[in-house]
């Protein structure tokens, strides 16, 4: 059954068959409308009758009221953009050109009202997820990183593990760095959701000392904190990458370039030290690379 007919059937319920006449009817016809409801990531126009009751108020229809209410093309944007299908490329992954739905100007298949569908789901997700109850979770060890998306904008993320293993993502909170208020905000947020701070429990930073300090200030002082081994062993390996890169002066076979103003210029001169690192660090042709016992 189309829509269309079940809109039909739900005018009936109200008013009875056509031109009936007596009592027990709800209300009768008052011709018909255009509207759009969303339907395969986009809208589409669709005609339905119009309801009013003997008082002359319009009637809803239950059958549209709920094909309105469902964000289907909200829906749709949050599932296309996690699988990479850029805003650009919505209309086609969701419209063929010669299919039997078209995409006429208004469809909401456009990149822009992709991009605020998308902005807008996603942002009530996260306010729902950064609201659900956490009590009921036997959270037994706590992660607690900042992941660097930009310069100045850091996520700072926490993952729980259970009794059993298994991981929960527990919260995130965005920020300028790992500051200790940034930091305090989002413990203070878990603690609010029921991560009972009197249950002892072991937690995994990268050696942040606002994390400890934050950490112990909410959880107590006496809190196992553990610092993660794999970052460790990263920040050993870049250090003894700075002082090979200090000792050793410039890396052979990197060769030379010209800048914009046509000056000759070394490389190793103008690399950042991240950069200068990743060069010891991964091996190439003439370059110096670690060794295997590094």
């Amino acid at each position: 059954m189309t829509l269309s007919a079940v809109l039909e059937q739900d005018a009936e319920e109200v008013c009875g068959p056509r031109h009936a006449r007596g009592e027990g009817r709800g209300g009768h016809r008052w011709g018909r409308t255009r509207g759009k409801i969303g339907f395969h990531g986009g809208k589409i126009e669709l005609e339905r009758p119009r309801v009013r009751n003997f008082d002359g108020q319009e009637l809803p229809l239950p059958s549209w009221e709920r094909a309105s209410e469902e964000d289907w093309p909200g829906r749709w944007a949050m599932n296309l953009m996690l699988i990479n299908v850029s805003t650009r490329k919505f209309r086609r992954a969701v419209r063929l050109p010669e299919g039997d739905v078209p995409a006429p100007q208004g469809a909401g298949v456009s990149k822009s009202a992709t991009s605020r569908r998308f902005v807008a789901l996603s942002a009530a997700r996260m306010k729902e997820w950064m609201a659900s109850d956490l009590g009921h979770l036997d959270i037994m060890v706590v992660q607690i990183d900042g992941i660097h998306i930009a310069e100045d904008i850091v996520l700072v993320a926490a993952i729980g593990i259970d009794g059993e293993g298994a991981k929960h993502p527990l919260g995130l909170i965005e920020g300028a760095s790992e500051h200790s208020a940034v930091v305090q905000a989002l413990i203070d947020n878990l603690i609010e959701r029921g991560l009972d701070p009197a249950v002892p429990r072991l937690f995994i930073i990268d050696g942040s000392k606002a994390l400890s300090k934050a950490i112990r200030r909410s959880f107590g002082r006496h809190t196992p904190i553990q610092r993660c081994q794999i970052r460790a062993q990263h920040h050993g390996a870049a250090s003894e990458a700075v002082a090979r890169l200090g000792s050793a002066g410039a890396a052979p076979g990197l060769g030379t370039g010209r800048c914009r103003q046509g000056r000759e210029i070394d490389p190793q001169s103008c690399a950042t030290p991240r950069t200068r690192c990743a060069r010891l660090l991964h091996p190439h042709p003439g370059g110096l690379g670690r060794d295997s016992h590094g």
